[in-house]
């Protein structure tokens, strides 16, 4: 018997850290595209733009790429569900 699987919408994430470059930072999983538009909104509205300096934050992480469709197991979806709109993955 097969385990049940479930679409979810993956969006892949950078990090951007200041003398050391840009690397993988693992992913975000939501139910809809527009639950992956929230998520990526409050990412962002919780982020500094600028320090008491006027630069840019030292470190951070951005959307990579375009999203696409992952299949997942119950226990990932039971996650994404009981979320407010999406789960970061390392």
């Amino acid at each position: 018997m097969t385990d049940k699987k479930y679409p979810m919408v993956r969006q892949d994430w950078l990090e951007s850290e200041r003398g050391w470059g840009q690397r993988p930072d693992g992913y975000s999983l939501h139910r809809t595209v527009e639950d992956r538009k929230r998520f990526i909104k409050e990412y962002w509205d919780g982020m500094p733009d600028r320090d008491r300096y006027g630069n840019a934050p030292d470190e951070y992480s951005f959307p990579s790429g375009e999203p696409f469709v992952v299949d997942v197991d119950q226990k990932t979806y039971d996650e994404i569900c009981a979320s407010k709109c999406g789960t970061r993955h390392y």
